[in-house]
């Protein structure tokens, strides 16, 4: 049995753990046979990304762990997305744009990972808003 973290989080045992992340193995590499470009795992720097589907493994037992999938787009569009939040600029079209692609980019992972017979949802987590969560394996 794991023992709980400091902060009150109980890792997967090793067994669910190396499941997991199986798992999350096979996700990517039919994702990416499919044509997606996969950037990265969860521990790339996300600044030297060139974008594209990002797989995170979350290894504690609680209702965020698990498989989640994150689009991220071409690092030109993260930098002018995050100067106009620092700027202030609310109604800039750049937010708006990259929101929508965000939105559009979970539904056609969500659909993807259907036709390769992945179970999956799109995210409830406030904590990760616009992901895709894979629930179980190819049927």
């Amino acid at each position: 049995m794991t023992e709980e973290n400091e902060w009150g989080l109980r890792p997967l045992a090793p067994s669910e753990a190396d499941r997991l992340r199986g798992l999350a193995a096979a996700v990517a590499a039919d994702l990416a046979r499919s044509g997606l470009v996969v950037s990265g795992q969860q521990n790339q720097h996300r600044e030297t990304s060139v974008g594209g589907l990002r797989v995170e493994v979350d290894e504690f037992d609680d209702a965020a762990g698990g498989i989640w999938l994150h689009w991220e787009g071409h690092p030109s569009l993260r930098e002018a997305t995050i100067e106009a939040l620092r700027g202030q600029r609310l109604d800039d079209p750049v937010i708006a744009a990259a929101g929508r692609i965000q939105e559009r980019m979970a539904s056609t992972i969500l659909c993807m990972l259907g036709a390769l017979g992945y179970v999956a949802e799109a995210s409830e987590d406030d904590y990760r808003p616009l992901a895709v969560k894979v629930l179980s394996a190819a049927i």
